[in-house]
């Protein structure tokens, strides 16, 4: 439970989670991949309806990363019963959330699309998907829970199980329902809508019964029926208010920003979800990495070893180079078969080839900027986190509007918007971090 950053320890609390990160991305390109292969509506909807369901999880975001910065630290400072007791009290908090927002989605979500939307066929395909998907935002925030406790204690390797059961469930599923195979029926954007959910039960049933099977259920006093603890709410809503603010602010972000490709027609929507996917997959080591940085902070704050924090950093964001380096080498020598993976229309492959390597690049900046960014996360200086990611949001959708909307230039300098953010994220990431204004936070 005490962290010490070496290579070795940040490689193998990572990888896991990595590979968990693969895995959740795996569920967004599968319904990528076989939706583009059934129709360029249902491809165009799916990377908005993915943004209005990220909207709808941000408060449990927030209290599952407030549930890590705290389980963190109380790993470093050995207090295993105060880990089941944070535990316990976000399950509570999550589930109230979680009902709320599938509420939203049921009722409220369709009455606004069609007030933002310019097509309506898009329309009625987004509103289909997020029908059936709403009801595993309840799922996935619980297996989120699950995940926050194994980073927080260091015990990240289940993740990879609980990938598989992810990624064999959803594929499985999307193609036999997108395209009514083996007898069932066909149903489109429907199909990959029911393949999610049920992806999100099957990983929610392994977690619980790893717990169970392993004891952490008994040694940290997990799942235990209890009542609600005031403090330990305050506590969370406290470090996870900002935290979810943040994470609204972000998905917003990117919904607005599909909103402006939605503005120039179905074909520009269609190769942003594909750029998008593409993206997507080259953060995946860089998001893992940035979870690992993030609880293993606040872990090394908690043994009060403070000078090793710039350590762990440097350290964090060489092994992102060398995990990144095949992809994007791949990626910048095939361009055309790497988008030939998520789409066989020339026309979209066409108009996405300098978008990708505009996301390429963006990745060598993010590398650095996720990982001071989570840096600041893990200090528990929340506050700080939603300014920047404000910040970095207006930068983006602002430059991204001024250039589609007002100059009218090509998909690829839409892109760069989303680069200029990540410049102003590291900038501001590494100014905050080595002000050290954090060291007065009590956790």
């Amino acid at each position: 439970m005490r962290f010490n950053p070496t290579y070795n320890n940040i490689w193998g609390i990572s990888f896991p989670i990595i590979i968990a990160g693969v895995g959740e991305t795996i569920v967004d390109i599968t319904d990528t991949i076989f939706l583009a292969r059934y129709g360029v509506t249902e491809l165009a909807a799916v990377g908005l309806a993915d943004a209005i369901y990220g909207v709808a999880l941000f408060l449990s975001l927030g209290l599952v990363d407030g549930m890590q910065i705290i389980i963190g630290r109380r790993a470093g400072q050995g207090q295993q019963k105060e880990i089941g007791r944070v535990f316990n009290q976000g399950i509570y908090l999550l589930t109230l959330v979680s009902i709320t927002f599938i509420l939203v989605i049921l009722f409220i979500v369709p009455a606004t699309t069609s007030m933002v939307f310019a097509s309506d066929d898009v329309q009625d395909a987004v509103n289909k998907y997020l029908q059936i998907t709403a009801y595993a935002l309840l799922f996935q925030s619980l297996n989120l829970a699950y995940s926050a406790f194994y980073i927080g204690i260091s015990r990240t390797r289940v993740l990879i199980g609980a990938t598989a059961v992810l990624a064999f469930s959803n594929i499985a599923l999307d193609y036999l329902l997108i395209f009514g195979k083996l007898g069932l029926p066909e149903m489109g954007i429907e199909g990959a809508a029911f393949a999610t959910i049920t992806a999100e039960v099957a990983v929610f049933l392994f977690l619980t019964l790893d717990v169970l099977r392993k004891g952490y259920a008994r040694q940290y006093g997990l799942l235990q029926v209890a009542s609600w603890n005031h403090l330990y709410s305050k506590k969370l809503i406290a470090i996870s208010t900002p935290v979810s603010l943040e994470a609204l602010v972000e998905t917003l972000k990117w919904f607005l920003f599909f909103l402006i490709f939605e503005q120039l027609g179905e074909v520009a929507l269609a190769s942003a979800t594909i750029i998008y996917s593409c993206y997507a997959l080259f953060l995946v080591p860089i998001d893992g990495f940035a979870e690992t940085v993030c609880t293993m902070v606040s872990n090394l704050i908690g043994q009060q070893r403070i000078p090793q924090l710039k350590l762990l950093i440097r350290r964090t964001i060489k092994l992102n180079y060398m995990v990144i380096a095949p992809m994007l080498i791949l990626s910048l020598a095939q361009p055309e078969f790497v988008l030939s993976i998520f789409t066989p229309d020339e026309t979209i492959i066409k108009a996405s080839i300098n978008s990708l390597f505009v996301v390429m690049l963006t990745s060598m900046i993010a590398a650095p900027g996720i990982t001071y960014y989570a840096a600041v996360f893990g200090t528990g200086d929340t506050p700080a986190i939603l300014i920047i990611q404000i910040v970095v949001a207006i930068c983006t959708v602002g430059i991204a509007y001024y250039c589609a909307l007002y100059l009218g230039l090509e998909l690829e300098y839409i892109w760069l918007a989303e680069m200029a953010g990540w410049l102003v994220c590291l900038g501001l990431s590494w100014f905050w971090f080595k002000s050290e204004r954090w060291k007065k936070l009590e956790i």
